[in-house]
This record gives C-alpha cells, sequence and structure tokens, in this order.
C-alpha cells in the first residue's frame, strides 16, 4: 500500500473549514477534479455510512464513497468502494486543525495500485505525482471556498 499526504495552511477559521467539508455530498462546491458530486440515497447524509458518487473532470471516470470515520469538527475518512480509477483499497482523509490565527488542511490518501507489476511502475512513473497535484488542488480549493464563507 502506498501512501501519499499534504497539508496546507489555510486563513479561515476550522469551524468553516469544517462546515464545508462535513456537507460531504457537495464535495464538488470546492473540489475542483470534479464535474459534480451527488448522494447516494438511503444512506445518511453525513457520518459513517453516508455515501456519495463523484464524476471527477476528465468526463471519463468516476468513484463511489463511503464514510468508514467521522470526527466531528475534525475529520473523515471515506473508502472507495466502486470506480474506474487505477486503483484499489483506496481510503481518503480529509482533516482540519486550528492553528493560530488560522487553520491547517489535511488529506491523505492511503491506495495500492491495480494491475500487479505494470500497475507499481505506472505508479512510481506517473500515479504518484498525478494523485500529489490532485490533492493539492482539493485543498486549495477548500482554502479559496473557506475564505468565502
Amino acid at each position: 500500500m502506498k501512501t501519499l499526504k499534504i497539508e496546507r495552511d489555510i486563513a479561515a477559521d476550522a469551524g468553516a473549514i469544517w462546515a464545508l467539508l462535513k456537507d460531504f455530498q457537495h464535495i464538488d462546491a470546492f473540489n475542483p477534479n470534479l464535474s459534480r458530486s451527488s448522494h447516494i440515497g438511503g444512506t445518511p447524509l453525513e457520518g459513517v455510512g453516508a455515501e456519495r458518487r463523484c464524476d471527477l473532470a476528465d468526463g471519463r471516470n468516476w468513484i463511489e464513497e463511503r464514510v468508514i470515520d467521522w470526527r466531528p469538527g475534525e475529520s473523515y475518512t471515506v473508502e472507495i468502494y466502486a470506480g474506474t480509477m487505477p486503483i484499489k483499497d483506496v481510503q481518503t482523509t480529509l482533516a482540519v486543525f486550528p492553528n493560530g490565527a488560522g487553520s491547517r488542511a489535511m488529506m491523505q490518501i492511503v491506495y495500492t495500485p491495480k494491475f500487479g507489476l505494470i500497475g507499481r511502475i505506472l505508479d512510481a512513473l506517473l500515479l504518484r505525482r498525478k494523485m500529489t497535484g490532485l490533492m493539492h488542488k482539493v485543498l486549495e480549493g477548500l482554502a479559496h471556498k473557506s475564505l468565502q464563507i
């Protein structure tokens, strides 16, 4: 399994950032990597068991996620249980912590590349760098949107 983690200081209050994060079904409000996200019916809107579908901005890929850990005001972790991405056993955590006059946001992804040896080679050559870039865009979007609240 591979782990990617990034952090970013944000000049907004942790409560404002959490307000965006806890609106689980609307991650597309700050994630520029998505064309849309939506709640999967029959599941809670937030907390453990909440599920969403995310259509990626590339127009081809999608994922479905389920919350497996929820810490109100702090963080949540989701697992991707379906989708078209070249990774499996994926868990993503988004968190926010007070940090002086602002906050620190954190995003971590733990995953296993699909396709065996070829997938591990593609991960080393391309996927890790691409995913890290996507993660930075998520936290940039979160920072931008939280300052508008």
